[in-house]
C-alpha cells in the first residue's frame, strides 16, 4: 500500500497549489469576462476514434490484460523483429510517436503504449494507484506477456521518468535507453532545489494538486489546451486526436493524478548506482518545462551516456524535430550495437 509523504512536505505543497489555484482563479474570471462564461464551458461531441489513429502505417490496435489493469497498445513492425518499446508523456497518449513508429518499424517490433490512465487503456480510480511503482510493475508485465525478454525503451516526459525507473528496477530488460526531454529524477529534483528557475517552471505540477480545478481549466474552450500544446507539432486533424483522447471517461484526471501521486505519496529513492545501459538523451533546448540544465547533469547517472541537444525544438521535440530525432536515434542503435 502507497504511504503518504510526511505531512510537512504536504503541507508546503498543498499552500504553493493553493498559490497557483488563486493565479488560475483570477485567470479563469478576466477569460469569462473577456469572451463570457458560455464559452468557456463549451465542448464538442467526439463519440468515434480519429480517423488518423486508425492508419495502417502506424499499425494495429490491440489490448492486453495485465493483473491490475486492461492496456491498450499500437504495434507496428515483424514481430520476430526485436523489441522496442515507446511511452509516452503529459498530457499525450501512443500517438505521440507516430512519427518514430513509421521510422523504426522496419527492424523492429514497434510497440506504442498508452500508459496505466491514458486513452483507452484503463483508468483506476484513486490517486494512490499512479505511483511509480504500479507503472513499473504495468510494463514489465507487459514485455513478458508480448513474448519478450527484454527491449530497446523509448520514451519521454513522464514516461522517461517511469522508463528510469523501470531500467533500475529490472536492468536486464533494457538494452538501451533513449529519452526526450526528461533529466534522470535525481538532477530534476536537485536543480529544483537549488534554482528558482525550475521552480517556477514546475508551477503545474502543484497546481495540478488541486482536485477539479485543473480538469476545469484544461478542458475550456473545448481543449484549447490541446492546441496550445500541439498546434506547432500537429495538424488540426492530430489536434483533434488529442481531444478525443483527453475527453475520454478519466482521460483528464487519470493523468494528472500522476502528479498528485508523485507528491502526496513517498516515492522510493533512486538507487545510487548508475544505469549501465547505453543511453542516449535527445533534447529540445527551447523546452519551456524542464531547464536545459537538467539534462547536464543527469550525465553522472549513467555508465554510459550521450546528450545530443536540438536547438530548433522544445518539449516534444520527437514531433517537432522528428527527423533530426529519429536521426539520432538511428545514429545512436548503429553505433551501440549489443
Amino acid at each position: 500500500m502507497a504511504e503518504l509523504a510526511p505531512l510537512p512536505t504536504r503541507i508546503v505543497v498543498f499552500s504553493l497549489a493553493l498559490f497557483w489555484g488563486l493565479v488560475s482563479i483570477g485567470g479563469i474570471l478576466v477569460t469569462m469576462v473577456k469572451n463570457g462564461p458560455i464559452k468557456y464551458f463549451q465542448k464538442k461531441k467526439r463519440d468515434t476514434r480519429p480517423a488518423c489513429l486508425d492508419d495502417p502505417s502506424l499499425g494495429t490496435h490491440q489490448f492486453l490484460r495485465l493483473k491490475k489493469i486492461r492496456m491498450h497498445f499500437v504495434a507496428s513492425g515483424p514481430e520476430g523483429k526485436p523489441l522496442m518499446l515507446f511511452i509516452h508523456g503529459f498530457p499525450e497518449f501512443w500517438y505521440s510517436w507516430r512519427h518514430q513508429i513509421r521510422a523504426f518499424n522496419k527492424d523492429y517490433r514497434c510497440v506504442a503504449v498508452d500508459m496505466r490512465g491514458y486513452g483507452e487503456t484503463e483508468k483506476p480510480k484513486g490517486v494512490e494507484n499512479y505511483i511509480v511503482e504500479s507503472m513499473i510493475e504495468d510494463f514489465k508485465e507487459l514485455i513478458e506477456a508480448l513474448g519478450y525478454e527484454k527491449c530497446t525503451l523509448v520514451a519521454h516526459d513522464w514516461g522517461g521518468s517511469i522508463a528510469q525507473t523501470f531500467t533500475h528496477s529490472y536492468p536486464e530488460m533494457v538494452q538501451r535507453l533513449v529519452l526526450c526531454n526528461i533529466p534522470h529524477p535525481n538532477a530534476l529534483f536537485k536543480y529544483m532545489r537549488s534554482n528558482f528557475k525550475q521552480l517556477l517552471m514546475s508551477w503545474y505540477m502543484f497546481f495540478f494538486q488541486l482536485p477539479w480545478l485543473p480538469e476545469l481549466q484544461i478542458s475550456s474552450y473545448d481543449y484549447k489546451f490541446a492546441k496550445q500544446l500541439f498546434g506547432k507539432c500537429g495538424s488540426s486533424e492530430d489536434i483533434e486526436a488529442y481531444k478525443w483522447s483527453l475527453q475520454l471517461p478519466g482521460g483528464l484526471t487519470s493523468p494528472i493524478n500522476y502528479y498528485r501521486a508523485v507528491m502526496q505519496y513517498k516515492r522510493k529513492a533512486m538507487p545510487k548506482t548508475q544505469i549501465a545501459c547505453p543511453t542516449l538523451m535527445v533534447w529540445g533546448t527551447q523546452d519551456t518545462a524542464l531547464a536545459k540544465e537538467t539534462a547536464g547533469m543527469s550525465a553522472t547517472y549513467y555508465a554510459d551516456f550521450t546528450l545530443k541537444y536540438i536547438e530548433s525544438a522544445g518539449h516534444w521535440v520527437q514531433m517537432e524535430a522528428p527527423d533530426e530525432t529519429n536521426a539520432l536515434i538511428k545514429e545512436f542503435l548503429a553505433r551501440k550495437k549489443i
